[in-house]
């Protein structure tokens, strides 16, 4: 039992390592598109891998813990991106965890659903937080942007996961 909860933990923190990493490299080398601060979400994949490897609290922790510490390392903080992110970070997770129980979308369906939902977030909350509801009229553009990253990062966790089960399997 106690072997068990360990490896469980180093698999989880080496998630959460690697989801750190693509959130700064996305963060500081990798523009996609003219909407300030668009990304992929290659971070998510990770995300989605927790959701279905070890369930919902651990996916939403390492989400928490993975927005504060990558904020913290690229010095934002409690500033406006922090909070766009957060915004857009619990609205999509939240999503993803409901929408991952239903058993209807399949893991692709998720992402993507989870990245719109994160467009979302980051406007609703952009509204107080820049103090203006311009950004409104950015959520068509970040929508169009959501569906083909949430595509991506949803294609990738597939394959990852079912290579992991795979393999998973040969090994008990």
């Amino acid at each position: 039992m106690k072997r068990k909860q360990t490896q469980k933990m180093v698999l989880l923190a080496n998630l959460l390592a690697i989801g750190i990493v693509l959130n700064i490299i996305e963060s500081l080398y990798i523009h996609i598109s003219p909407v300030p601060g668009a990304k992929i979400g290659f971070a998510n994949i990770v995300t989605l891998i927790v959701i279905y490897l070890y369930g919902p609290k651990e996916a939403f922790i390492l989400t928490l813990l993975r927005i504060f510490l990558v904020s913290v390392l690229i010095g934002t903080f409690l500033g406006p991106t922090f909070y766009l992110g957060l915004g857009g970070a619990l609205m999509s997770i939240t999503a993803m965890i409901i929408l991952s129980k239903l058993n209807f979308f399949g893991i692709i369906g998720v992402s993507v659903l989870g990245s719109v939902f994160h467009a979302v977030g980051q406007v609703l909350i952009g509204i107080p937080v820049l103090g203006s509801s311009a950004i409104v009229y950015w959520l068509p553009v970040m929508l169009l942007i959501s569906v083909p990253a949430g595509f991506l990062t949803g294609a990738i966790s597939t394959k990852f996961l079912g290579v992991w089960r795979a393999t998973h399997n040969e090994h008990n």
